[in-house]
Parts: C-alpha cells; sequence; structure tokens
C-alpha cells in the first residue's frame, strides 16, 4: 500500500471516529442529568424529614401544654424561721426548720432589683418567661450526662424553686418550660421576681434575700 492510500485510510478512520466521541459526550450529559436529579430528590427527602419533625415536636409540645397546669407551691419553700428581736429591733435568736423572712418587693431597694435582673435575666422585663435555647441546651446536657448548666430566666429559677424540684431530667425540664410560660401570663412581673428573691438559696444556710443580708 503506498502512502496516499495509508494517509486516506486514517482519514476514512478519523471521520469514523468522530461521531463516537459525539454519542460519548451525550452519554457525559445525560448521566449528569441523572445525577442532578438524585441530588434533588435527595434534598426533599431531607427538608420533607426536617419539616416532619417540626411539626411532630410542634404537636407534642401543644399537648404537653394543655396537660400541664400551674401546681401548688412547695410548702417547704414558703418555710420562715421564727425570729425573736430585742426592743430596739436588733435579733436576740432566730429558730425553725428554714432560716428565710420573706418580704414584700416594696421593701427590697431598686437598685437590688436591678441587680438580680442585670445579673441573672437581662430580658427579663421584655421575654415570655422562658429561654428556649437555654432549655434545650439543658435538655441536652442532661441526655448526654454532662449535668446542668446555667441559661434559665428568673421565671424558670422560681418555678424550679418553688413549684417543682432541683433534680436534673427531661421531664422536669419541660415541666419547668410549660409552667414558666403559664405563670408569665397570668402573674406580673413584679410577683415573679420577688418569689424569685425570697425562694433562692445564697448559701450560709440563708434561704432569701433577708437572711442573706443577715449572714453575710
Amino acid at each position: 500500500m503506498g502512502r496516499a492510500e495509508e494517509r486516506r485510510a486514517r482519514q476514512r478512520g478519523g471521520r469514523r471516529a468522530a461521531p463516537k466521541r459525539r454519542r460519548s459526550s451525550g452519554a457525559a450529559q445525560g448521566a449528569g442529568g441523572k445525577s442532578r436529579i438524585r441530588r434533588l430528590f435527595t434534598w426533599k427527602k431531607i427538608l420533607g424529614t426536617f419539616f416532619g419533625l417540626c411539626l411532630l415536636g410542634m404537636g407534642a409540645f401543644i399537648v404537653l401544654y394543655m396537660m400541664i397546669d400551674i401546681p401548688e407551691g412547695n410548702p417547704e419553700a414558703e418555710l420562715q424561721s421564727n425570729v425573736y428581736k430585742y426592743s430596739d429591733g436588733s435579733i436576740m435568736a432566730r429558730t425553725g426548720e428554714r432560716n428565710r423572712e420573706i418580704v414584700d418587693l416594696a421593701k427590697i431597694p431598686k437598685d437590688v432589683q436591678r441587680t438580680f435582673v442585670a445579673a441573672e435575666n437581662k430580658t427579663f422585663y421584655n421575654d415570655a418567661g422562658v429561654d428556649l435555647k437555654g432549655t434545650a441546651r439543658g435538655v441536652l446536657n442532661t441526655l448526654s450526662g454532662k449535668g446542668a448548666q446555667g441559661g434559665s430566666t428568673i421565671t424558670q429559677q422560681y418555678v424550679k424553686n418553688y413549684y417543682l424540684t432541683q433534680e436534673q431530667t427531661v421531664s422536669r425540664k419541660l415541666k419547668e418550660l410549660v409552667i414558666s410560660l403559664k405563670l408569665d401570663r397570668e402573674k406580673s412581673k413584679d410577683y415573679i421576681l420577688a418569689g424569685y428573691i425570697n425562694t433562692s438559696y445564697y448559701g450560709r444556710g440563708a434561704y432569701g434575700i433577708q437572711a442573706a443580708a443577715q449572714a453575710y
């Protein structure tokens, strides 16, 4: 075979190979389209699952809200000591199971009230009584065994002190959330703040701000 014939054969071979390249390109485009469809389908499944879980959680919370009422307060949270005073008003003796003197909020200086709010719950006068992020963090810590962590509002802390217990369980945390929401709707902020100040423990056996002032 001469050189001219070899050249023509190579040219014919190149022309025949061209359609194969076009078919490969078309196949790649088809595969890419299928891949995009699969990705879209996967994202739809993920979003559908997410919204489904959100709806399920909302439904469960509505049921809890309807089932849980504000309970009676713990009698221990209202225990006070018997205080015996001299004629000049100084304390002679104090007896009783619990070192506490409940005082009206009007007798607590405004600066002291503002200090509590600034330190514990800056949004106290504007929030709905709960901190959802802090509550969720507390539930996760309880489930993971990490124990308690701050983040509750003044209302939630008062509910824990006066209506519930100090136990670290998911059920107690959920009750605290619902009761706090309801209490914030039914009671004034001053009522809640006074309750919180009078039921909190301040160390040295002192419960309530009055006993704490005398202990320190």
